[in-house]
């Protein structure tokens, strides 16, 4: 159900990029995707359920924004099911940086994994801006605003 829609439906799935293998960083991230068309991010932190995104143009590490109104971002509801949440405002960003010196951004502050040297493993996120709120209220894909990845 989470990929209904999508052009990812009815296609085979593969890892292209796990951080755990590949690297925390966003060298490494870009050397995996870019070019690899539509994906689907899945993540989790430290004693957090999985939530993610959805980019429909994928990565190609060119430089400025992949537009697209069919981004979402997911997390996993408290009865284990994934919730998507859709993308309600600013301009149809589906990737606000698309730069091979950043990691992942969807919207300008929906889900934010900069991959970034100093703290690699950081991973913020904001609705209510480019994406909906949670149906619980949270204004976060987790119960705080930043939290620090197990998995991604």
């Amino acid at each position: 159900p989470l990929l209904k829609n999508t052009q990812l439906e009815s296609k085979p799935l593969r890892v292209v990029y796990d951080a755990n293998s590949n690297g925390w960083n966003y060298k490494s991230f870009h050397n995996a995707v870019d070019g690899k068309g539509a994906a689907i991010i899945i993540a989790r932190g430290h004693g957090t359920d999985w939530f993610g995104g959805y980019n429909p143009k994928g990565w190609a590490g060119t430089g400025g924004a992949r537009l697209s109104i069919a981004a979402f971002l997911w997390y996993t509801r408290s009865d284990g099911v994934p919730q998507k949440l859709q993308k309600v405002g600013g301009g149809g960003l589906a990737c606000a940086k698309d730069d091979p010196d950043t990691g992942i951004w969807l919207g300008a502050d929906g889900l934010v994994i900069p991959l970034a040297s100093g703290d690699p493993k950081e991973a913020q996120s904001k609705l209510g801006t480019y994406f909906e709120k949670r149906s619980d209220g949270k204004q976060s894909l987790f119960d705080a605003g930043c939290i620090k990845l197990a998995d991604l």
